[in-house]
């Protein structure tokens, strides 16, 4: 920097401030996903409460259900796949995105205790696998990559495929906003079982129907029938196992990330530590640069 103009090393000075400041930024934003990945603890399906959770599981496809991957076509629970064209300006050739194909659809987790429906849009996904070819042509099958590799290093390539799945049965960490929502399965054939509870009421009126008799003359009027039909509904719903459909889902909430990842807790953990020493030596060894610079000038 020292044979550059004021005008010229103000701008190479706040460039590299801009970058500092950019890094900073991915320290703290990676420190505070460490932090809730790290002290959020972990629930099981069945118990766990409504709102923010983490879970552990294996993801499965919903029943009835089949998804594939548009550019393999392999079975997947979740997939983006993205096609690039290369671009040449005057100066250097740049990759120009086509369309980006992102799955949207419902798949399931499981653990030990039971199942949640994830719905993994606006999710933040660390995919199982991750392959990226090259070809000559957008239609050319992308299990053919045959010299696609050989295209891209001698710049003959002209479109470039990025492929990222999830794997069905594949151990899945995710948190998100957990909600449960009451199944009316359990309350099928309810009118029936009411008339039979109401049948053996029938039989020893004294003991089940008296209370009912809200006028005392001896006889079950129509409104009081309705009051003891009522009556034996609450009790049949009482005494039915309580079953409900969980999912889990965006918070859309910037302080509560929305993760599904093909690593597990640990994995993740150590991926941000790693992340958060790189950004924080660069940051220093850049800064020290700055300093330098400005002291030296």
């Amino acid at each position: 920097m020292q044979g550059l103009s004021l005008a010229e090393f103000s701008v190479q000075a706040t460039l590299l401030t801009f970058f500092l400041c950019y890094l900073l930024y991915k320290i703290f934003k990676t420190y505070h996903r460490f932090r809730y990945i790290s002290d959020t603890p972990t629930s099981r399906i069945a118990s766990a409460a409504q709102g923010y959770v983490e879970l552990n599981g294996l993801g499965e496809l919903m029943p009835g259900s089949v998804i594939h991957s548009p550019f393999s076509q392999r079975r997947c629970l979740w997939y983006q796949c993205i096609l690039e064209k290369r671009n040449s300006s005057q100066k250097h050739n740049y990759w120009m995105e086509e369309s980006n194909q992102i799955s949207d659809q419902l798949f399931r987790l499981v653990d030990d205790s039971g199942e949640c429906i994830i719905i993994p849009d606006g999710a933040h996904v660390i995919p199982s696998i991750e392959r990226v070819w090259y070809a000559n042509s957008s239609r050319v099958n992308p299990l053919q990559r045959g010299r696609g590799w050989f295209a891209k290093f001698f710049g003959s390539a002209n479109y470039r495929f990025t492929e990222k799945l999830i794997t069905v049965a594949e151990p899945l960490h995710v948190m998100g906003l957990f909600k449960s929502i009451e199944k009316n399965s359990t309350l099928d054939n309810l009118d029936v079982k009411v008339s039979d509870l109401v049948q053996h009421w029938k039989k020893n009126p004294k003991k089940y129907l008296t209370p009912f008799d809200l006028d005392n003359n001896g006889r079950i009027q129509r409104v009081e029938w309705k009051l003891i039909r009522k009556q034996a509904a609450s009790l049949i719903r009482q005494q039915q196992p309580e079953t409900f459909l969980h999912t889990l889902q965006n918070p859309n909430e910037s302080d509560h990330p929305f993760l599904i990842s093909a690593l597990s807790e640990p994995e993740l953990i150590l991926k941000k530590q790693r992340y958060i020493a790189l950004y924080s030596m660069l940051f220093l060894l850049l800064l020290y640069i700055l300093l330098t610079a400005i002291e030296a000038y």
